[in-house]
């Protein structure tokens, strides 16, 4: 099972917060993404809206508070972030979901007066290759073994799939209302994409060839032409 060094939704949310918070009125200043081997740092212009300095405040109860509301709307219209809700508990929220996570990877945000700073840690790093094995039951990593049938590990092959796909953020949600609406073993056609996402046909052939060469969907036979299911 091939294990993503940072959820992606984490390093989206880290982004999209330090375009939308920071500082405009800092001149000559920029947002940084500076990537590691064991890391990934964003910085951004600016410190926290109201002043405070955020490794002194319980970053499970900060409210949302915007410096620049327009920004936000506008990105909350293209579907890259919420109206409301806190980004540093759904950026944690996101690393406890991970199977190979451990405490001391939890994501650290660091604020002054001017400058906001978050890092990620790669889950992946010093992780030894020859620690990871897997049998039809359980995946040991390192020296923690995961029971991969417990319904508390949500080890999925849509979701590995999707997160391989090179398309936008916009895309994979429309690929996920999908899947949520027909999951596995329920035939679909084109017909249902264009119904289901109010997509033209012509889309709709588009988004189900990027599905199938991704290796998410499989064809059905016997029931007419263009029919599948998710695998």
């Amino acid at each position: 099972i091939e294990m993503p060094d940072y959820p992606e939704r984490a390093v989206l949310e880290c982004i999209v917060n330090a375009l939308i918070h920071r500082n405009y009125l800092d001149l000559g200043s920029e947002v940084h993404i500076d990537l590691y081997d064991d890391r990934l740092e964003v910085y951004s212009p600016g410190g926290m809206v109201d002043g405070s300095i955020v490794q002194n405040l319980d970053t499970d109860r900060v409210p949302s508070r915007r410096r620049n509301p327009i920004i936000a709307d506008i990105f909350h219209r293209m579907n890259y972030m919420e109206r409301r809700g806190s980004g540093f508990k759904k950026i944690k929220g996101d690393y406890h979901k991970e199977i190979n996570y451990k405490s001391d990877l939890e994501p650290i945000f660091y604020s002054d007066n001017n400058s906001f700073w978050v890092t990620l840690y790669n889950l992946n790093y010093d992780v030894p290759i020859d620690k990871v094995d897997i049998d039809d039951n359980n995946v040991d990593i390192g020296d923690k073994k995961v029971d991969i049938v417990s319904e508390n590990v949500d080890i999925r092959f849509f979701d590995n799939k999707l997160a391989c796909m090179n398309v936008n953020i916009p895309t994979k949600k429309k690929i996920k209302n999908l899947h949520q609406k027909f999951e596995s073993y329920t035939v679909f056609s084109r017909k249902d994409v264009v119904a289901l996402l109010n997509i033209s046909p012509t889309s709709a052939s588009v988004l189900i060839s990027k599905m199938d060469k991704a290796g998410l969907l499989e064809a059905v036979i016997g029931q007419g032409k263009g029919k599948y299911t998710f695998r």
